[in-house]
């Protein structure tokens, strides 16, 4: 079946990204291009990059620091895409991880934006957004953590079948994933459009989470099991509210995301028979 040959990529896939050897290139990749990317901006700062290069490259020294961020919110997209075919409830704890750091991310943005020295006046949107996405991103860490300890897997009549059509899935993720990040390089450095990647790839995980709710809907027709993803589809829409409105709106936005989905697993496991209940485990 078609299904099970997409399973099979996605497995092969999995078993590439996995390798000890691919994990410490990853990390070597992300620390030279941090410093070979801070070492670019400062010497355009100085004037020593030639035209039409210059043109290209930032001259404020935190572009590097918010470039890290990225490469490694870009693995953690990948992770994502990876946790889904594990669990939903996996899947969603990744993404309050992406969330918190996307804002510790902005905090970075908006500190390039401070004049030195600071001025209280002209400054204080700059400061206020700083201290929301700040206390935003340490907020979805507490919450993240509280909803690791609380989330809980479900049983479904045909395990196999539905780990499969999860991996699918996750193949249709991987597509989007490398069509928006070409179209967000095209973008910034071509067009000079600010950058969109999280906002496609969260607008297509809207409709991901949609077609896991009626996937599980076909393995466990259960009422509680679909308002529970149909509830953490809910949280990704909140979440990708937050993308491109303001920082401190956002920081409240993904605020209260987490809440909602940690309030969503409590009332889950509160009110969902225990039948239908089991300890966290992989492949469900």
């Amino acid at each position: 079946m078609l299904i099970e040959q997409g399973a099979r990529l996605f497995d092969y896939i999995r078993g590439l990204w996995k390798l000890p050897r691919a994990a410490k290139l990853i990390s070597l990749a992300l620390i030279y291009a941090f410093l070979l990317t801070g070492c670019a901006i400062v010497l355009n700062l100085l004037g020593a990059v030639p035209p039409p290069f210059n043109t290209l490259l930032p001259t404020n020294p935190f572009q590097a620091i918010q470039l890290a961020f990225s490469l490694v919110l870009g693995i953690e997209v990948i992770e994502l895409i990876f946790a889904i075919s594990d669990s939903v409830s996996r899947a969603v704890g990744k993404q309050l991880e992406i969330m918190a750091l996307l804002l510790l991310r902005e905090t970075f943005t908006d500190i390039s934006l401070l004049t030195s020295p600071i001025n209280p006046g002209q400054d204080y949107p700059h400061l206020l957004q700083i201290l929301a996405t700040a206390l935003g991103g340490l907020s979805l860490f507490v919450l993240r953590g509280i909803f690791a300890k609380w989330r809980y897997s479900q049983e479904y009549k045909d395990v196999s079948s539905y780990i499969n059509a999860k991996k699918c899935v996750s193949l249709f993720l991987f597509l989007i994933f490398f069509g928006a990040g070409a179209y967000d390089i095209y973008g910034i450095f071509v067009l000079h459009n600010k950058a969109l990647f999280f906002q496609i790839f969260y607008t297509a995980l809207i409709f991901t989470d949609i077609l896991l709710v009626l996937a599980g809907q076909y393995y466990m027709p259960s009422f509680s099991s679909t308002f529970r993803n149909s509830g953490y589809a809910v949280g990704t829409l909140i979440m990708r509210m937050a993308l491109g409105a303001p920082h401190y709106l956002g920081a409240i936005f993904c605020v209260f995301a987490g809440l909602y989905i940690l309030g969503l697993t409590w009332a889950a496991a509160r009110f969902t028979p225990p039948e239908k209940q089991s300890p966290p485990k992989e492949g469900l």
